[in-house]
């Protein structure tokens, strides 16, 4: 009842009212709001601020800090290097001395350079003030340790101090040398310098590392260290706000680094040296900082997380001291180097707000001012609005009781909306007279129009329910009398081709009959595939298979065809794309085959690519297996198709200006490409630009299965053994995967081949430069050396160039190849592989031959014994050298002609020389007289 009423005394209100309470409403409610608004969005812009000043004050703290740390790891990297490689003798304590000094110069950020060996000699060179000091200990110096001043050139001026030392425990207790030692590895830790004597102790950050011979025994400690003060001058040197603070604390809540200009150790010097040099003992705990933000912040966060060690996450916290609002953020860092450093910002609020705050009190001003502006507006529009829409108001009550022809009263000088409503009005009264007169005799045309546009669908569609059965009728009799005899055309075409009765001439006329008939036979397989389609009696023929094999062998059948051309042709899957699948193979293949081969066929430069996608869809209903939606892409740079030809691209028999110019193809092609799309669950599209390319991309719909469904079946020439008489091949196998190794060992160890394997690229140079292996199985991607840095040592000397480098890589980019072929490697085979491309590869870089099943040693010819290095001895200087560069050339011609020029008594040279020029192998003529 209560609504009832309020919306009575609402109906009865004036228009005016209802117009101007409304709006004055709105007004207020709006300018509230945005003094509201201003106010938070004040409150978020100072966060957001600030927020933005610490996170990028952070991150050039971060990548400052981590400048700083790489350059003592690559010093010390170097210089564990050079004593490895030999190129600093670690007991050459003068060489040392003069390397020491040019590095610490090219590095002006290091403090100390130093070297630790195992027989306890010690030196290093440190900066004090503008100065370099040298400090050494060795036998020599009968366990005292001097510091040198040294001069611009290096050499000593004078002893400013000396002391004992002993370098293996310093400091006592937990000496730095035995922690290194035993750490195998790089290493972080504060250390005391005295560089300018026991009364001023300076902590430091040192980077020490192990150095190790070349028979990789230890043989010491090498380390760089710089002053705590250079990242604090860092800290001091940012803008963070007015009167903001940052600083460094390690885990333990000991400063390194602070924006104050504090130093990050106590100062105090004690009687006690041992204590002086003691880090723990030296270092300052941010806790007990003479800044007073520094220390109140270090306290509020170790109550908030009572141990600086639980920090392993960015923080950004509130925290109050002196009546005053905070922004404080934690950022751990430096993780990966196990320092586990903490940077602390701080920011107090009020370098924000006091501009903020004169901001909002304008605003507010302004919106209390606009509201009044707008009440006044708004009653005097009000009032200029309601009165002439009072008077449309009766002339539209006019209309409704049927008087068209009422004329509105309004001002003659009122041309604004309202009077043009107005217009409308009598405009309207006159076409709703003469609609309702008309409107009866329009709807009876209209329906009997509807009625006829029915019937004659009825009729369509019977007449087109008779020409699908007589198309299902002509598809059964050409599938038989067509078919039938171009069988015996092209089998007995094919018997005559091998008579060898038959003229030149004959043979030409047979010849052209079998390809005119293969011809003829594709076209009518083509119609009469689209004849099915069409009449819907395709179907799919699907079937479990390696789709990784179904790519590969069409880049292997296409490849060719494309280089011919000129062309790349490069086949690009992604890693989630499934390798077993159930669907149409054929029609698969034979899509891809139509579109890559119009791709190489309408492209003169560039090339084609083969893109391949995967969307695995979830399983349905328990099914054994899941769905998947494969994406193709098949691009060219060729011609392209113009734009008013792309309507009739899938249309049959038809074919675009550029396929009549090439005078191929029946313009079947696409037409029946789509339709098998289309039956496989997908559609195909196509985009092309004129002079640029073309880019067709379809979809399919398949079923994903396991290995086992694949039925696989056996090479027919497997490899069972090795031809006699054969030298016995060493080869190498590099791959940090044991069950990579122990294929390739499972399939070439049973033949005969004497194997070695090494798990990285460093243990293959040691394994090549001691054994020698004649071909390296070489994988490229390997911990602690890859495979591209060990083929570019190895084939770096002489000696390396006769070992053929085989590289095995799971890429199937094009552009991967090259990068692999230019580091050095002879070829490469893509994993996975087939057994016979293992064999095959071998063949073609060592001359190695095989015995096949079900073939004996007694099927083949006798063998002459293996070419070697003794039997080119016999020649002469010259003639060898004429012979290596005609083999370089690949000159088998040339090759021959030298041959012939063997004397009589050295005919089983010629004999076992001509063999492999016969069988191309001028790879291993070259290498033969390269070994002498």
């Amino acid at each position: 009842m209560r609504i009832n009423f309020f919306t009575t005394i609402i109906n009865k209100l004036p228009l005016r009212i209802v117009l101007i309470v409304p709006f004055v409403f709105q007004i207020f409610g709006t300018v509230g709001l945005v003094g509201y608004l201003s106010f938070k969005n004040g409150q978020k812009a100072v966060n957001n601020l600030a927020n933005q000043l610490i996170a990028e004050t952070t991150d050039r703290i971060e990548e400052n800090l981590d400048n700083y740390l790489t350059i003592p790891e690559n010093i010390n990297y170097s210089n564990a290097a050079a004593v490895k490689l030999g190129i600093l003798n670690p007991d050459n304590l003068d060489q040392i001395q003069q390397f020491f000094w040019q590095q610490i110069q090219i590095f002006s950020q290091a403090s100390d350079v130093m070297i630790t060996t195992e027989n306890k000699d010690f030196l290093a060179i440190a900066r004090s003030n503008d100065n370099l000091i040298l400090r050494i200990y060795s036998k020599s110096t009968a366990g005292i340790q001097y510091n040198y001043l040294l001069d611009e050139e290096g050499q000593k001026v004078k002893v400013i101090a000396s002391h004992t030392y002993d370098p293996h425990n310093d400091p006592q207790g937990n000496p730095w040398y035995l922690a290194t030692k035993k750490a195998g590895k790089s290493i972080w830790k504060s250390v005391v310098s005295v560089s300018e004597g026991h009364n001023n102790p300076i902590v430091m950050l040192a980077n020490l590392m192990p150095f190790y011979d070349r028979e990789n025994n230890f043989g010491g400690v090498v380390g760089s260290t710089f002053y705590l003060s250079q990242m604090g001058d860092f800290l001091e040197a940012l803008d963070i706000g007015k009167t903001g603070e940052a600083y460094i604390i390690d885990s333990q809540g000991f400063l390194i680094a602070t924006s104050t200009g504090e130093t990050p150790f106590h100062k105090q010097v004690k009687s006690d040296k041992i204590q002086n040099i003691d880090p723990k003992k030296r270092r300052k705990k941010a806790l007990n900082s003479e800044n007073l933000l520094t220390k109140n912040s270090a306290k509020f966060i170790q109550n908030q997380f009572a141990d600086f060690k639980k920090i392993t996450n960015y923080e950004k916290l509130i925290f109050r001291l002196n009546n005053q609002r905070y922004f404080l953020q934690i950022k751990p860092i430096q993780s990966e180097r196990e320092l586990n450093w903490l940077v602390v910002i701080a920011i107090p609020e009020s370098d924000f707000m006091a501009e903020i705050n004169v901001n909002n009190r304008n605003t507010i001003l302004l919106s209390i001012l606009t509201l009044l502006i707008a009440i006044v507006l708004g009653i005097i529009t009000a009032r200029w609005i309601t009165q002439p829409i009072l008077k449309l108001n009766q002339a539209a009550k006019s209309m409704g009781q049927g008087q068209w022809h009422q004329q509105t009263k309004l001002q003659s000088d009122r041309c604004d909306e309202v009077g043009e409503l107005a217009q409308s009005f009598k405009r309207m009264a006159t076409e709703l007279q003469a609609s309702f007169e008309t409107l009866e005799q329009r709807v009876e045309e209209r329906t009997i129009e509807l009625i006829e546009s029915n019937q004659q669908l009825v009729v369509a569609k019977q007449k087109a329910e008779v020409a699908n059965q007589a198309k299902s009728s002509f598809i059964a009799n050409m599938s038989h009398e067509l078919r039938t005899p171009l069988n015996a055309i092209l089998g007995f075409s094919q018997i005559m081709m091998r008579s060898q009765t038959l003229s030149p001439e004959e043979k030409e006329n047979t010849t052209i009959i079998n390809k005119s008939g293969n011809y003829l036979l594709t076209l009518i397989n083509n119609i009469l595939d689209l004849s099915k389609i069409e009449a819907g009696k395709m179907t799919l023929n699907a079937k479990t298979f390696d789709f990784y094999s179904l790519l590969n062998e069409l880049e292997d059948l296409l490849h060719i065809t494309a280089e011919n051309k000129g062309l790349a042709l490069i086949f690009d899957h992604q890693d989630d794309v499934p390798r077993y699948i159930y669907t149409d193979e054929t029609k698969l293949r034979q899509v891809l085959i139509n579109l890559i081969n119009n791709g190489i066929k309408f492209t003169s430069q560039g090339g084609v690519s083969v893109t391949v996608a995967s969307k695995i869809l979830p399983e349905n209903g328990g099914k054994k297996a899941a769905n998947a939606t494969i994406v193709f892409e098949v691009r060219d740079t060729g011609s392209g198709i113009a734009e008013d030809e792309m309507s009739k691209l899938f249309e049959a028999f038809a074919q675009t200006e550029t396929g009549k110019n090439s005078q191929e193809g029946t313009g079947l092609g696409l037409p029946i490409s789509r339709k098998f799309v289309n039956l496989m669950g997908g559609d195909i599209t196509v985009k092309s630009k004129v002079g640029i390319g073309t880019t067709f991309r379809f979809d399919i719909q398949v079923d994903l299965v396991n290995q086992e469904d694949i039925e696989t079946q056996e090479h027919p020439h497997h490899v069972i053994a090795l031809k006699p008489n054969q030298p016995r091949y060493k080869i190498l196998i590099v791959d940090d995967r044991p069950t990579n190794r122990l294929l390739l060992i499972k399939l070439l160890q049973p033949l005969g081949f004497e194997l070695k394997e090494a798990e990285n690229g460093k243990q293959a140079i040691e394994i090549w430069s001691e054994w020698q292996p004649h071909l390296i199985w070489m994988d490229m991607r390997m911990p602690v050396m890859d495979g591209y840095e060990a083929t570019q040592i190895i084939k770096g000397t002489t000696k390396g160039n006769a070992t053929a480098i085989i590289a095995l890589t799971a890429s199937v980019l094009e552009e991967q190849k090259a990068i692999i072929l230019s580091a050095g490697c002879d070829d490469f085979v893509r994993k996975p592989f087939r057994e016979s491309i293992i064999f095959e590869t071998m063949k073609k870089h060592l001359g190695v031959e095989y015995i096949y099943e079900q073939e004996t040693p007694a099927q083949t010819p006798s063998e002459l014994a293996s070419l070697t290095a003794e039997d080119l001895q016999a020649m002469p200087t010259e003639w060898l050298e004429e012979l290596y560069d005609a083999t370089k050339a690949l000159d088998d011609d040339l090759s021959l002609e030298l041959i012939e020029q063997i004397p009589v008594e050295q005919s089983l040279l010629a004999e076992k020389l001509t063999n492999l020029v016969n069988d191309f192998q001028f790879k291993t003529i070259r290498q033969l007289i390269e070994s002498l």
